[in-house]
């Protein structure tokens, strides 16, 4: 008797911790599943801490709040965040630190727009879309994109084409935001290239990039808003 009452309680302690790890890791958050649907200014600040965290190749970082984001703006599970959150991560730490063969990151970009795409019910080819990213990313490594405002018109408008094809609208709707956020990611460039970024990170104006970044985001907002 004292046996199957030993037995018993391993069950219970069993299911409890089955039904703590569904209702934490694997049970959604309340709130409807949309990419369209986000707090711009919250996302905004995630942006520029994730921008930090990946310049000063603090991965970990970068992955954390690229699981918070996925979890408090989608409503992604922890679950199915930190799946999204590691491939995310993982290509864009890849990218940081490769000077060639970019298309490496591609099936880990591709991997994390699949479940985002699955998880909203969206229909963006996650191929596609993954293309359109990488596509940006290279564009402010190339030199052939030129210098100054002629570069930056060349990566807003591969930025435009992945925002028109993440959230299925017309290229100039969202092109404001593009343009907003690639001016946020110059200015930190243009800080970065007139300090010793390794030695002083205080050379970026990191409130002018979170400013900007703040600004394209409700952009962003009232163009794809549902």
């Amino acid at each position: 008797m004292a046996q199957r009452g030993g037995r018993g309680r391993v069950v219970i302690v069993v299911v409890a911790l089955a039904a703590i790890y569904w209702a934490v890791a694997v049970r959604a958050p309340s709130g409807t599943r949309s990419l369209r649907r986000f707090d711009a200014n919250r996302l905004a600040d995630l942006e520029t801490g994730m921008w930090q965290a990946y310049y000063a190749k603090q991965k970990f970082t970068l992955f954390r709040l690229l699981v918070v984001m996925l979890r408090e703006q989608y409503h992604y599970s922890w679950q199915k965040a930190v799946v999204a959150g590691y491939h995310l991560a993982k290509a864009a730490a890849v990218f940081g630190d490769a000077s060639g063969d970019y298309d490496r990151v591609l099936p880990d970009l591709e991997a994390g727009y699949a479940i985002a795409r699955d998880w909203t019910g969206a229909s963006f080819d996650p191929a596609a879309v993954a293309r359109a990213e990488l596509s940006w990313w290279t564009a402010r490594r190339d030199p052939a994109s030129g210098s100054g405002a002629d570069k930056n018109r060349v990566v807003a408008a591969r930025m435009t084409d992945l925002y028109a094809l993440l959230y299925g609208v017309p290229r100039d709707r969202v092109a404001e935001a593009a343009r907003l956020r690639v001016d946020a990611a110059d200015l930190r460039d243009r800080g970065a290239d007139s300090a010793d970024f390794d030695r002083d990170p205080r050379g970026v104006d990191w409130k002018g990039v979170s400013f900007l970044l703040h600004q394209s985001y409700r952009s962003l907002h009232d163009a794809v808003a549902e």
